[in-house]
């Protein structure tokens, strides 16, 4: 069933502008270095399997990268060969269906690498690995090489393949001097340096999310793992010069109901907003169900044209109220943006994170299902 005509908000997502941030990306990176664009949460909740389709289909990621082994396999399902990485740990009873479809595991206890081995010749199948290093995010990982080495060792196998090994910066967009990230990527290439002395090497060693990508060429190596870049938004803040990114979602609800509205009367719940002087309001299909934070209540702004329609009173879950007294021409039906390229007019969902005091990668995933994808 097509549910165009009955949805009251949508996201249109421009895979043009997808390509293009890539192509800038890899204009970043020696034609030695690979990308591999980070598809986790349902694409930051831009649709992992359309995306993934368009990326595949042009050749633009080397490889895919997700949280959890049921986004992995929702990609095979969808009929996507592209190699996959899974960040997150997979359990033992996971493992002979993530090696059937062919997903690569992140591995670093030497339990999961025993099971590993004993499933993957059980299936006469290869497994493809990758170790991971914590070099101070203290998340996951391998803190020391004599650990490293001893979860290598388990992975003995010729029907394994131990491929690449990786770590995660903590706080990359950091550039001051005697930053985190430059600590980090010491630890992770003494653990690599000590590989080496043990003749031992790695097809592909990786350390750099979007910010590293942007901020620390330097930590290229052998790849590179894209995420909120891809969408075009810069976690760094500070790209100008480097990138240029374009937005790719622009986020929109129809306008339901306009009415004139007396001064010295309450906005909705709580009555957090009292109008000062007769105005016009505009109630919005859209709300935090569909991933509107709820701290932009009377602080953000939805944009019309090239009008700013300030949100009046709490949002609500579903709807919400917009000041439109300023704008003569807003009727029901016609739609009001969230977020978009602010070349189109819109505003940027950096700007809209900073006033609702969130991270963007938050409201990002934040947008609901009920809001219509719509791929062009």
């Amino acid at each position: 069933m097509n549910f165009t005509d009955v949805s009251l908000s949508k996201a249109t997502i421009q895979t043009n502008k997808l390509l293009n941030n890539i192509k800038t990306f890899k204009s970043l990176l020696s034609e030695h270095t690979k990308f591999m664009a980070v598809i986790k949460a349902n694409a930051y909740g831009h649709g992992a399997v359309p995306l993934a389709r368009k990326m595949e289909e042009v050749g633009a990621a080397n490889f895919f990268g997700v949280a959890q082994l049921s986004e992995a396999l929702e990609l095979r399902d969808a009929g996507i060969q592209t190699p996959i990485l899974v960040f997150s740990p997979t359990r033992p009873s996971e493992i002979e269906l993530a090696i059937q479809q062919d997903v690569t595991l992140t591995v670093f206890s030497k339990e999961v690498a025993e099971e590993i081995v004993r499933v993957a010749e059980k299936l006469e199948h290869q497994a493809r690995v990758h170790l991971k290093i914590d070099s101070g995010m203290a998340r996951l990982g391998i803190t020391t090489f004599e650990e490293a080495l001893n979860v290598y060792q388990s992975l003995t196998s010729e029907y394994v393949w131990i491929e690449g090994i990786y770590t995660h910066f903590a706080d990359a967009p950091n550039i001051q001097p005697n930053n985190f990230t430059q600590e980090q990527f010491a630890r992770f290439k003494a653990i690599l340096d000590a590989f080496s002395e043990q003749q031992i090497s790695f097809d592909l060693r990786h350390s750099c999310n979007t910010a590293a990508t942007l901020n620390f060429p330097e930590y290229h190596l052998d790849m590179v793992r894209v995420g909120l870049g891809l969408y075009g938004l810069d976690p760094t803040l500070s790209a100008e010069g480097k990138a240029t990114l374009e937005p790719i979602e622009t986020v929109q609800g129809i306008v339901t109901h306009v009415k004139n509205f007396p001064a010295g009367q309450s906005v909705g719940y709580s009555r957090t907003f009292f109008s000062e002087k007769p105005m016009r309001i505009a109630t919005v299909a859209i709300g935090y169900a569909d991933g509107v934070a709820k701290s932009l209540s009377n602080e953000g702004s939805f944009t019309y044209k090239d009008h700013s329609l300030p949100i009046i009173g709490e949002v609500c879950m579903d709807q919400l109220m917009l000041d439109c007294s300023e704008v003569d021409d807003l009727a029901v039906g016609d739609t009001v943006t969230y977020f978009g390229d602010p070349k189109d007019g819109h505003l940027l969902m950096t700007e809209v994170a900073k006033k609702a005091k969130a991270s963007q990668y938050d409201l990002l995933c934040r947008i609901g299902n009920r809001v219509e994808r719509i791929y062009q």
